[in-house]
């Protein structure tokens, strides 16, 4: 009789398996493509790390919701010429 138990090599013998940081779906690029798209994402990963420890003011410009609002002045003669029929 065969043994049927499968024998797995344990995680520490076993090397650790990474992601690849780039994968090139379609075209041929060359050596320097490549790299310059590898230097390109590595560049804007550690800007954005960089900028979360940055706390800014918040910019408000263009905000839909200041749109829709209506004026907050009040103006007691405003409209006094108004005729409701």
């Amino acid at each position: 009789m065969s043994d049927s138990t499968a024998i797995s090599p344990s995680s520490a013998d076993a090397p650790e398996v990474k992601k690849p940081f780039l994968t090139i779906v379609k075209g041929n690029p060359d050596d320097v493509q490549v790299a310059t798209l590898t230097a390109l994402f590595a560049s804007m990963a550690h800007n954005a790390a960089n900028a979360e420890a940055v706390e800014r003011e918040r910019n408000m410009w263009g905000n839909v919701a200041e749109r829709l609002q209506r004026p907050t002045t009040y103006n007691p003669t405003a409209f006094q010429n108004v005729s409701f029929f």
